[in-house]
């Protein structure tokens, strides 16, 4: 082509040869991965489906499937505890009732991703009010509070019941600052996790304690406490690293999602699967009546700690 001559029949557009008029495709891994960390924290339902498309509808089926099969295990288990737990049919109803509701929450999650922070205070806040009823049925099974009389079980037990009201005040401040900006409720989570820490270890270690109570009379709850712990070890441990995760380890973005997201999908997922096995795990410890030790003496007088004011006065009264 004559640019000289060309150029007196008009103006003329020069473009390289490798350029056409058909844009190329934007997403693909290069652009994708470059663009991932700029999607949004928490997509709507519309874009965060058009992502996933045929997905998403695999994943909730496959979801609520586990979901409906965790409640059938509860029921069906729920039946068997009644008939051994006869004292304390209230709390074992609620601490079997953690496998299903920590399901169905992770489920909220896999579908809504925005509400993974309340689905986040909904897991938590069951578990710590499943960890109190636990204590009563600790109790209960050794014979009642007439059968350990000791001024420590009061305060012990007011250290398990500080767990879900403690829990509760803290996750109303945490969904306040998420509704009021999310990137305010990422900043103020340094300053509030030592207070959720330090209230779940010490109702955590009330809890202990009472088993060891417990243990002293012959009963043996330590095997369903740890399927409740796990539970607890599951919404807060592994839901924290998780949330952790995408910042402290550059991931490729496999979808158009923030890894974030993604990230949590996948947690659900695995949490739902967690559950359904503590649930199996669970029936096989309801099913059966508590277990005793045949070598202790049941019907005795326990002690749960030491208490300094009354040994003093026991040997001042020595002394005299």
């Amino acid at each position: 082509m004559d640019l000289l001559s060309e150029a007196s029949n008009g103006p003329r557009v020069l473009t390289a040869r490798h350029i056409s008029d058909i844009p190329q495709e934007i997403n693909n891994p290069i652009n994708t991965t470059l663009l991932c960390h700029t999607y949004s924290l928490q997509p709507d339902f519309a874009s965060y489906t058009a992502v996933l498309k045929s997905n998403a509808y695999v994943i909730w089926s496959l979801g609520l499937l586990v979901v409906l099969t965790i409640c059938v295990l509860y029921v069906v288990t729920l039946r068997s505890a009644l008939r051994h737990w006869k004292d304390s049919k209230t709390s074992a109803a609620i601490v079997l009732a953690v496998y299903p509701l920590v399901a169905s929450a992770a489920f909220l999650m896999t579908v809504v991703p925005r509400a993974c922070v309340l689905a986040e205070a909904i897991s938590q806040e069951v578990v710590m009010v499943a960890m109190y009823h636990f204590y009563f049925m600790v109790i209960s099974e050794c014979g009642g509070v007439n059968q350990l009389v000791r001024k420590s079980l009061t305060w012990l037990r007011y250290l398990v019941l500080q767990m879900p009201v403690i829990q509760a005040i803290i996750y109303v401040i945490i969904l306040i600052l998420w509704a009021e900006d999310l990137m305010l409720y990422l900043n103020s989570l340094i300053y509030i996790i030592p207070f959720i820490a330090a209230s779940i270890l010490s109702g955590v270690w009330g809890v202990i304690m009472c088993i060891k109570t417990a243990e002293a009379v012959g009963a043996k709850p330590k095997p369903r406490f740890l399927a409740l712990q796990l539970v607890l070890i599951i919404v807060k441990l592994q839901w924290g690293i998780t949330k952790m995760l995408p910042g402290m380890v550059k991931l490729p973005c496999l979808t158009a999602l923030h890894p974030s997201v993604f990230v949590n999908l996948i947690q659900s997922i695995v949490m739902m699967l967690e559950m359904l096995l503590l649930s199996i795990w669970a029936y096989r410890l309801y099913s059966v009546p508590p277990g005793k030790d045949a070598d202790r003496v049941q019907h005795i007088v326990v002690a749960v700690l030491e208490d300094s004011l009354s040994t003093s006065e026991k040997t001042k009264e020595d002394k005299s």
